[in-house]
């Protein structure tokens, strides 16, 4: 065998060390990449409790114009004693809604602190 072809062989077959860097570099793609995805979970919760918050804060804000021009309409309509009675019924209603949802708020507003602050 010629010198020549001992080291072509030689250099052909991977040794332990190269083995084992391979192995090791490949254990840590692996963490990177599942700490990754745990980091793309963590920011799809937060958006997803984001939007909760903010769709609740529309409604929140639609509830009470509407239970203003409930009050508006008490305050300045002519109408029977009944109807009167009936709007403010309605306003207290309403008014029962508005706070359900500021509860929600605040349970979502949590959460989402709970969330940022698991990560």
């Amino acid at each position: 065998m010629t010198s020549q072809s001992f080291f072509s062989q030689e250099t052909s077959v991977p040794s332990e060390k190269a083995i084992q860097e391979a192995k090791t570099a490949e254990e840590h793609q692996n963490k990177i990449n599942k700490e990754q995805k745990k980091i793309e979970k963590h920011q799809r919760e937060v958006k997803s409790a984001e939007k909760s918050i903010k769709k609740t804060q529309k409604k929140i804000e639609k509830q009470k114009a509407s239970n203003q021009k409930t009050d508006s309409q008490i305050a300045t309509s002519k109408i029977s004693e009944e109807e009167i009675q009936k709007l403010k019924i309605k306003s207290t209603k309403q008014k029962l809604e508005i706070d359900k949802l500021e509860l929600k708020l605040l349970q979502q507003k949590k959460e989402l602190e709970e969330i940022r602050a698991s990560f």
